[in-house]
């Protein structure tokens, strides 16, 4: 809030050099009263800014990530010289966690808000606690559903069936920057409740949405190395290998793996929106069958990788050889 109350110091000192010049010596004590009250006011609407605009940052070797109360604590800011990594037009276009069933978006908690909260500043879902502490960001949260109940989406036509506005799939994360040793490195670690019993479920956990400058895509062998050019249009495409997404120069990218998960299921998901603006990876896990009871909790950890595409190339095969990660291993894998 120091530019703003900054600005009202400017005008606040105007205001007393104008009073000054137009009044007797003896009348100068009122202006001065007057300024210290305009700075009061000023420094109040300052501090009722500061809350409206919370944010909470970590940082490590020049590189700033932070989540903020307009979409529940999700990651809506990762800067690196000078580059926004992240999105961040609405509340879906975050890096965070998302969960549907069968219904796909029509059934979908998702971490930043629902797609009514649009480009808001305030969030449909429900945070319940956030704390950082050195390197470390947590929250936990009761997620939204993406499409209200009844409301048609947009782009599938389904219908919304959930419940309600905000589920109770409550979810805690956590988050660190510089994880297994590498400066860019982040650890995404995910502890969901299954809020009600399911067939069919599946996770994000998380996807990021980045940058329209960022279109240029890769999968990458973690145990290999090696990178491999693919396209990514409006449908996607997923395979068992994760996705590096970069500008097209390579001085930036961001890619992604999970490193554990509650089954051996792991799939990569990409997808290019031109159109809007963004682009889109997701480390995709899902179980078919069975029951899935109410207030079973899944937990995962996924690790996340930025700075130059050559950076993330090596972050990403590094820090899998000391972190493991999922391969995936079940008859739905392919």
């Amino acid at each position: 809030y120091f530019p703003l109350a900054w600005n009202c110091f400017s005008i606040s000192s105007i205001v007393y050099i104008g009073q000054a010049q137009m009044v007797a010596t003896s009348e100068r004590v009122f202006a001065r009263v007057f300024v210290c009250l305009v700075l009061f006011v000023c420094a109040i609407q300052a501090l009722e800014y500061n809350v409206t605009a919370e944010n909470w940052c970590i940082g490590n070797s020049g590189a700033i990530m932070c989540g903020s109360a307009r979409v529940a604590g999700a990651i809506d800011y990762l800067a690196y010289r000078d580059m926004q990594f992240i999105n961040a037009a609405d509340h879906g276009r975050e890096l965070q966690f998302a969960i549907s069933n069968e219904h796909g978006e029509c059934y979908n908690p998702t971490e930043a808000g629902s797609m009514n909260d649009g480009a808001g500043q305030s969030t449909t879902s429900r945070l319940l606690g956030v704390s950082t502490a050195g390197n470390l960001y947590k929250t936990t949260s009761l997620p939204a559903y993406w499409i209200a109940p009844g409301q048609r989406d947009p782009n599938g036509g389904c219908v919304g069936v959930a419940p309600g506005l905000v589920s109770n799939w409550e979810s805690s994360k956590q988050l660190s920057i510089g994880a297994y040793g590498y400066w860019n490195a982040i650890q995404y670690l995910l502890s969901s409740t299954v809020g009600a019993s399911q067939s069919y479920v599946q996770y994000e956990a998380p996807t990021g949405y980045m940058p329209e400058n960022f279109n240029t895509f890769f999968t990458i062998n973690l145990a290999s190395g090696a990178m491999t050019q693919v396209q990514a249009g409006t449908g996607g495409g997923e395979t068992v290998d994760p996705v590096i997404i970069s500008t097209n120069n390579g001085q930036y990218a961001m890619g992604s793996f999970i490193a554990r998960a509650p089954s051996q299921y792991a799939h990569y998901a990409r997808f290019n929106f031109a159109a809007a603006g963004t682009s889109k990876w997701s480390n995709v896990w899902r179980q078919w069958g069975g029951n899935l009871g109410a207030g079973t909790v899944l937990s995962f950890e996924s690790i996340v990788c930025f700075g130059s595409l050559a950076q993330v190339q090596q972050c990403m095969v590094g820090v899998s050889k000391q972190s493991g990660y999922v391969r995936c291993a079940v008859p739905q894998c392919n």
